[in-house]
């Protein structure tokens, strides 16, 4: 196993070819940006059968990943190099503020520590402590690219992460959820589910990757949905022939895959969940707790 290897972790292989992309308006819900459902073709590639990990996040914040600017994109480095912290509302609305430590340099995801209390939705939000095994949260989506490059990897796109996590090649169509189309929520980290790994019914907690085999896509990607929201590489634009067409190139990302405090609407494979700056770590103050990412090659 070669070095780079070891940083991108456990990689799936997607096979060359054509899927169907977006929701063909039989999902139950009805947001404009993922409509119209849609052919795309992709070379082969990989991704990470997980999302990446507090560990392997580790590895590159004491390689200095933060004081090295070649594997930063220049405005990543000069966000890096700046002290404004951005919080994203619904929809692209954000709000800015310095950095309360502004006058040390950034080293770390903002809110890094392994204890951690996130609140959301009216459920319960008893203190827990993130262990090297749960998915790296609250970063930027320059951290997360930083961090691909650093590995040898990259950023999946949204097609290549819409297609590992829920094309059937035997079928030849799209799960609504990476296990196929009947919600059970005890397939992945979400409000509804059991699963001590993820704080048990009704809390907000991440898990440990992997605590939902029962949930790998038909390729064998886990956590696609729930537990950490995924940043892709592209820009937040409209598909080909929306009806309701957008170009936020420059602006924002999209998350996908939704997380531990989202219901089965949001958690659908189809889901573009808000637009991102690339600056943004989470909604505010103590509660940047939910982007992480998976690395493609």
């Amino acid at each position: 196993m070669t070095d780079t290897d070891d940083r991108l972790g456990d990689l799936i292989t997607v096979p060359a070819g054509r899927f169907l992309m977006g929701n063909n308006g039989h999902e139950g819900y009805s947001d404009p940006a993922e409509f119209p459902q849609h052919e795309v073709f992709l070379p082969t590639y990989q991704i990470g059968r997980n999302e990446v990990t507090r560990g392997q996040y580790r590895r590159f914040i004491e390689a200095g990943g933060y004081q090295d600017p070649q594997f930063w994109s220049p405005a990543g480095w000069e966000w890096v190099q700046g002290d404004m912290l951005v919080y994203a509302r619904m929809h692209g609305r954000t709000t800015t503020v310095r950095r309360p430590d502004a006058h040390r340099p950034r080293s770390a995801p903002e809110y890094w520590d392994a204890e951690q209390e996130w609140f959301g939705h009216d459920l319960g939000h008893p203190r827990f402590v993130q262990t090297e095994a749960h998915p790296v949260v609250g970063v930027t989506w320059f951290e997360a690219d930083a961090f691909c490059r650093w590995a040898g990897g990259r950023l999946p796109s949204e097609a290549e992460w819409e297609k590992a996590a829920r094309w059937d090649e035997a079928a030849q169509c799209p799960r609504t959820w990476p296990w196929g189309d009947v919600w059970d929520p005890e397939k992945c980290n979400n409000p509804e589910d059991h699963n001590p790994a993820g704080g048990g019914y009704g809390v907000n907690q991440s898990a440990p990757v992997g605590s939902y085999p029962d949930g790998a896509s038909p390729y064998g990607c886990l956590d696609m949905v729930g537990n950490a929201y995924e940043w892709v590489a592209d820009w937040a634009v409209s598909y080909p022939g929306s009806t309701q067409p957008f170009d936020h190139t420059g602006s924002y990302h999209y998350v996908r895959g939704g997380c531990w405090d989202d219901g089965p609407l949001a958690v659908r494979c189809a889901a573009r969940i808000w637009y991102l700056p690339p600056d943004s770590s989470g909604t505010g103050p103590g509660d940047s707790d939910y982007p992480g990412f998976r690395v493609a090659r």
